[in-house]
């Protein structure tokens, strides 16, 4: 059996955890805090970088999110439209989330300042940016919006990684606009389990659904 080691909020980690459950794929958790990746003598064995995720199995060790994933997606994967939502997360979305996660740092660790502020507007205009080339560019055709997949999945998950780190700054940016690509990928049966299995877990901060970010939305 697959042996999983993630952590719930790492986009990268959910992409994986999907993948395996859309695929049917028999497979244990080995589930980590944030902090337990420094520690943990599994992941360290297995990924002297200590990143997740990180599949265990009959086929070895296979680390990095796209190279796992690989080994279960179609072969035109790469001319699809959910690669192109991948490295709209894997790049923009993942740009945005550590500009905001090293202002929050900053801010707690030495007060608000001015990098601290400079670091944070960077975040959210990188998230903005790649928002609007999602809504204005790759999602154009609202005749074609895709469902759930490798690549929307990792997309949602950086997107709400990216608005749990900003606290409320883009609070009803685009949002209701976004509705649609969402509802693809939150209605899949297997994003639904997973949602139903992890959400509110202990070490489980950034949600698994949008409706939170939708509902502030609305009311401002």
């Amino acid at each position: 059996m697959e042996r999983l080691i993630w952590v719930y909020d790492s986009p990268f980690s959910r992409s994986i955890k999907w993948l395996l459950l859309e695929n049917d794929i028999r497979h244990e958790d080995h589930l980590l805090s944030w902090d337990e990746l420094l520690t943990d003598e599994l992941l360290a064995r297995a990924n002297p970088k200590k990143q997740v995720p990180v599949l265990l199995g009959e086929a070895g060790v296979r680390v990095d999110s796209l190279l796992i994933a690989l080994d279960y997606l179609p072969g035109n994967w790469h001319q699809t439209l959910d690669a192109k939502l991948f490295r709209l997360a894997d790049s923009d979305v993942e740009a945005a989330i550590i500009f905001l996660f090293r202002a929050r740092l900053l801010s707690s660790k030495f007060g608000e300042s001015e990098n601290s502020a400079l670091m944070r507007q960077a975040g959210i205009e990188a998230y903005k940016a790649s928002v609007d080339y999602l809504l204005d560019t790759l999602l154009a055709d609202k005749h074609s919006l895709p469902g759930c997949d490798f690549g929307a999945v990792l997309l949602l998950s950086t997107l709400l990684a990216a608005l749990s780190l900003a606290d409320a700054k883009l609070s009803g940016y685009r949002h209701p606009e976004l509705a649609a690509f969402i509802r693809g990928v939150e209605e899949n049966a297997s994003y639904r389990r997973m949602l139903a299995e992890c959400q509110g877990k202990p070490g489980n901060w950034v949600p698994f659904e949008f409706h939170p970010f939708l509902a502030q939305a609305l009311e401002g």
